[in-house]
């Protein structure tokens, strides 16, 4: 079935408004609502009829002002008297016979609901990618265990233990136990679903924990060398410990696709930014100490025309299939929860490095 194109603007305008998912209003020089779209009615407690002939002031707008402005936050009004907080922009649309304003505004609480569940599948979506590596990673202190266990009982029945070699056995599995416990309590963590919980933590230590979920995936499977350059007197950091281990692991598994199949070195770096360097960091961190880590590889780069882009939702350079388009999202996401800034620029030898830099204290 063909279905014909609007002939008239107001056809148009019905057409735009109900193929949307996002509230939109349309109104006139009067600040008057011509046209309203369900999702409109449904956000603001109104059926789509009731909104029209309504003026913007009517809906509890602050302002009358429908000057065009980027989105930002702020609340109307439910006609029960009930504000509702809504993400809104504002565009003048003018068909060179009548000027409009088209309003448009989504659930702000709808959309946070909506990016933490985006956040919690991207988490268990990741967790499945790192299943191979951690399993891995296992293998070996559990097989130290299970030959130490053997040698003990060897030596038992053969009533050949000194104790000397019974410490030096009991310590070998000591330390083994205590790294599948390690490595199982970093994936147990990281796929933890619950809102964002800040703590004292290291920021070295976040590093620490994503290596052990990836590390052996990459210096086996990917042949990419691991190199870390972490300052050792960085104090500690309030964040949330688990949100910026998925952060370095979207970073960390992104190096690695852009470094696929021919492999390559991911360099691993965190640091206290400089006095000055905090000076022109953009208001990030208000004066206080600036923590900052980076994410460097050696394959490609970017396309200098896509660095915009590349923390869009759902934009990726990646093959059909091979990735969602929500790693940088997410990753941009979580650094703005902590009042941090991330970016990314090509190396002048090749491939990105991606940095992070957050405030000590939220």
């Amino acid at each position: 079935m063909v279905i014909a194109p609007p002939k008239t603007t107001g056809e148009f305008y019905d057409h735009l408004l109900h193929t949307v998912a996002a509230g939109v209003l349309i109104l006139n020089e009067a600040g008057i609502v011509t046209s309203a779209n369900s999702a409109a009615g449904r956000i603001l407690g109104w059926e789509a009829e009731q909104l029209i002939g309504r003026t913007w002031t009517d809906l509890g707008a602050e302002t009358d002002n429908l000057a065009e402005c980027p989105p930002y936050q702020t609340t109307l009004r439910q006609p029960d008297g009930r504000s509702i907080t809504v993400n809104l922009a504002i565009t003048p649309v003018s068909d060179h016979v009548t000027s409009s304003t088209m309003v448009s505004f989504t659930n702000g609480p709808e959309v946070e609901q909506l990016n933490e569940a985006l956040l919690h599948t991207q988490r268990l979506a990741g967790i499945g990618l790192l299943t191979a590596s951690v399993a891995h990673e296992l293998n070996t202190p559990l097989s130290i265990i299970a030959a130490t266990c053997s040698n003990l009982l060897h030596e038992i029945e053969e009533n050949n233990l000194r104790m000397e070699q019974l410490m030096h056995y009991v310590q070998m599995i000591e330390q083994s136990a205590w790294r599948s416990a390690r490595i199982v309590e970093v994936l147990r963590d990281y796929s933890y679903a619950d809102e964002m919980q800040t703590a004292v933590t290291d920021l070295n230590m976040i590093v620490e924990d994503a290596l052990v979920l990836v590390q052996h995936q990459f210096r086996g499977e990917f042949n990419i060398q691991i190199v870390k350059k972490l300052d050792e007197n960085l104090k500690t950091i309030v964040l949330d410990h688990n949100r910026l281990t998925q952060v370095l692991l979207n970073l960390l598994i992104n190096a690695r696709d852009a470094m696929t199949p021919q492999g390559g070195t991911v360099e691993i770096r965190s640091w206290c930014l400089s006095p000055e360097a905090n000076a022109h960091s953009n208001g990030n961190g208000s004066g206080q100490e600036i923590y900052a880590f980076s994410v460097s590889d050696t394959g490609s780069g970017i396309d200098p025309t896509m660095l915009d882009r590349i923390f869009d939702p759902f934009f990726t350079t990646k093959q059909f299939g091979k990735g969602t388009g929500l790693g940088l999202f997410i990753a941009r996401r979580i650094v703005e929860q902590h009042n941090g800034r991330i970016w990314a620029e090509n190396n002048a030898l090749g491939g990105a490095t991606f940095t992070v830099t957050l405030p000590r204290q939220l």
